[in-house]
């Protein structure tokens, strides 16, 4: 009788062993690769995906082994990568970044270099941080391939100039930047105040120092720039236009332009209490 939990105590270690799963090869051959990667070993990196490691294998988040490798800066690594067909459209689900993000955050310029020759799409974000953060070196990175849209270097321009960054306005000045147009004050006076659409979304237009700035309702104001007298969009980023619309001198709507929507905005007239 003594002997039998000792015997059952056998099974199940045996048992035990045999029935757990053994780990699956292509992904233990991932999991080394992307080992191999945040360490810095470019012979093993380059071993690891001749015996056949996914490149583009997903690991936390739903980031891949190019993530790990920008934020690291191991430049070899990252042109290995990308020769082997990295790739860089890829974006995490906790912070919605790509792998060019994560190069930038960390101040590895030659590899935001190397990584823009194949994620084009992300020059306006180079070109953005190197002008916010004071960062020449991003801004001649980004200008340098020509993928620069007109309409960013305007922006760029008078962030640049608000925040006295002088060589950084002079890249952008050789490159093609211009000032806004220029917004006369007393039609910019008159856009001051609060405009409401159907659903009660409500926009309260202030102009501070001669600037107009732009504050929905729940969120963050931001800072308007002028694209002629009466339309204006964000100088942070790109994507929305406002459109004022005066009437016999007084401005009673607005329209904004978001993307392939738009939105009518009526003036808020408020009544003055007796």
């Amino acid at each position: 009788m003594k002997v039998r939990p000792q015997f059952f105590l056998v099974l199940c270690l045996l048992f035990g062993a045999i029935s757990t799963p053994a780990q699956n090869p292509k992904q233990a051959l991932n999991d080394q690769f992307f080992e191999a990667v945040r360490k810095g070993d470019l012979a093993l990196v380059t071993s690891l995906l001749d015996q056949g490691a996914d490149v583009n294998a997903k690991f936390r988040y739903g980031t891949t082994a190019l993530f790990k490798a920008a934020e690291r800066g191991h430049l070899e690594i990252v042109k290995l990568l990308l020769a082997r067909g990295a790739d860089v459209t890829v974006k995490d689900t906790f912070y919605g970044a790509n792998a060019m993000s994560w190069a930038l955050d960390n101040d590895h310029v030659e590899v935001v270099k190397v990584m823009l020759e194949k994620d084009v799409d992300s020059v306006g974000d180079v070109l953005m941080t190197g002008v916010r953060e004071g960062k020449p070196a991003l801004v001649t990175i980004a200008l340098a391939t020509g993928k620069v849209k007109a309409d960013a270097l305007t922006p760029a321009l008078v962030i640049a100039t608000d925040d006295k960054k002088a060589e950084i306005v002079e890249l952008l000045k050789k490159a093609g930047a211009v000032e806004p147009p220029a917004v006369d004050a007393a039609l910019a006076q008159s856009f001051v105040g609060k405009y409401k659409d159907e659903g009660g979304t409500e926009i309260e237009i202030s102009l501070t120092d001669g600037r107009l700035s732009a504050l929905p309702t729940g969120q963050r104001p931001f800072a308007l720039m002028a694209l002629g007298n009466n339309s204006f969009r964000p100088i942070a980023f790109d994507g929305i236009v406002l459109t004022f619309k005066p009437d016999a001198g007084n401005v009673m709507g607005m329209e904004m332009k978001r993307g392939t929507s738009t939105n009518q905005f009526k003036r808020v007239v408020e009544t003055k209490q007796p």
